[in-house]
């Protein structure tokens, strides 16, 4: 029986394509539906919202941004607990912990993702050679290899002209990343408390430390300024960045291939990425559950997939990043010709090992928002104390989502 998947784009119709390529035999029983809108969007979310209540194609195959995907992984009454589909925990041994660690849910599983989107830092080659002597990449994660670091190294930086990053704002995903615990706590009985802690905290204080001491443009993040610090032209050093980030830095924002150099940084963290749920009543489970395991599990694919011009650009799969380093990348993957010829699978695979998404939720992406604008007021003295900061979050997060402490 036919079975619908459903797309904001046109990216995920092609990973499923490419998969069929070599299933022939089951390209008749896929229906691609692209609503074309944006991945975390009301019409993304509505849309299929309508499909699965009423509609006459049913969504099977649900891709969602993971700023968006628990809000149907987490919905018993929209997608299955894959588990009773014939996935088993040990499917998942070549994969990285954080794919079972967010697409969990009560002891379900409810998505599954065939992406890893581990965070990096891209540095300037010729800034390093300048004032560390040297743009080796080992060398350089010596140089910004934890928070005091990095912060030592911006004040070598300064003192050669030039700035460690483009604006204050640029340290939010690897500071968030190291959160002690969900920054909304879940009790038995389904309420939901603010549960703040010393992340939130830390990327206030991060943020004006580069703000007060001019490490800085102060150049807000994905502003034309913020872009424009991307070329040779600019007195910047690094930008924090994840694999589908490389094509924003060229295409987007005029750098230039060969001038960059990766590192993991201070902090391993995640920046977007894909989850796959299936929908609870899809008329073809079977058919549903082995796309979705081909897509995460098989290195094969993986391989292929990333050697593709599909936008997976780093596998979830560890096995095949492994494969990818040794030998079986594609000579003209776009981000080693970005990197000078360095293999960014060596950084990013080691990254990956270092996520946690074990504590993520879905109101996190509304609570990041609440955070930069106490940054940016904490930095322009709107509030006076980081405790002022701390106050206009929590005021924030009971005002919009009804949480308190």
């Amino acid at each position: 029986m036919k079975i619908y998947a459903y797309t904001w784009d046109d990216n995920f119709q092609k990973t499923v394509e490419l998969l069929l390529e070599d299933h022939p035999e089951y390209k008749d029983y896929v229906e691609f539906v692209n609503l074309g809108v944006g991945g975390q969007s009301e019409e993304w979310l509505t849309g299929v919202d309508t499909a699965l209540e009423n509609g006459d194609k049913y969504p099977s195959l649900i891709p969602a941004d993971i700023g968006v995907a628990k809000y149907w992984s987490e919905d018993d009454t929209k997608t299955a607990n894959l588990y009773d589909l014939g996935f088993t925990d040990e499917m998942f041994a070549n994969n990285y912990d954080f794919v079972l660690q967010y697409s969990k849910y009560n002891d379900e599983l409810k998505a599954v993702t065939y992406q890893a989107n581990p965070g990096s830092l891209f540095y300037r080659r010729d800034i390093a050679k300048e004032v560390f002597g040297t743009d080796d990449p080992e060398a350089i994660q010596e140089k910004l290899g934890d928070w005091d670091s990095f912060f030592k190294a911006a004040e070598e930086l300064k003192a050669a002209g030039y700035k460690i990053v483009s604006g204050p704002n640029d340290i939010e995903y690897p500071t968030w990343d190291g959160k002690e615990n969900a920054w909304v706590s879940v009790a038995d009985d389904g309420s939901e408390t603010l549960a703040l802690e010393s992340s939130v905290s830390d990327y206030l204080e991060r943020a004006k430390t580069i703000y007060d001491n001019d490490y800085s443009n102060n150049s807000p993040m994905w502003d034309g300024s913020w872009m424009s610090d991307m070329k040779d032209d600019s007195k910047v050093f690094c930008y924090f960045g994840c694999p589908w980030f490389v094509g924003t830095m060229v295409n987007d924002g005029g750098a230039t291939e060969g001038n960059w150099g990766a590192c993991v940084g201070p902090k391993a963290y995640h920046w977007g990425g894909t989850f796959v749920s299936i929908g609870k009543d899809t008329p073809n489970p079977e058919l549903a559950a082995w796309i979705a395991y081909e897509l995460c599990c098989d290195d094969d694919f993986a391989v292929k997939l990333v050697n593709s011009d599909c936008d997976t650009n780093c596998s979830a799969n560890k096995v095949a990043n492994e494969r990818l380093i040794n030998g079986e990348l594609s000579d003209d993957f776009a981000a080693s010709k970005f990197l000078g010829g360095q293999n960014p699978f060596e950084v990013w695979a080691e990254a990956a090992e270092g996520l946690d998404l074990s504590k993520e939720t879905y109101s996190d992406g509304t609570l990041q928002g609440y955070m930069n604008d106490a940054s940016t007021g904490y930095n322009e003295g709107t509030y006076s104390s980081l405790d002022d900061a701390l106050k206009y979050i929590k005021d924030q997060a009971n005002t919009g989502l009804g949480l308190s402490e």
